[in-house]
């Protein structure tokens, strides 16, 4: 599922709220110098939904 976000052919913007405190968290590992999978919040937010749509589906979560 997950693509180059400069790529998709039909993306759509999600704004979402959060927590300052998880952002801070979030910005902190992204700063720690090691290869997290992501290079800003937007990427890194949307890897989470991935992969919270796959474990979903890996316990048996039916969409309509």
């Amino acid at each position: 599922m997950s693509k180059n976000p400069r790529r998709f052919a039909e993306s759509v913007r999600l704004i979402v709220s959060a927590e300052a405190e998880l952002v801070e968290a979030i910005d902190r590992l992204m700063t720690q110098g090691r290869h997290h999978g992501h290079r800003n919040r937007a990427e890194f937010v949307r890897l989470a939904i991935e992969r919270e749509l796959a474990r979903c589906r890996s316990d048996d979560f039916r969409t309509p």
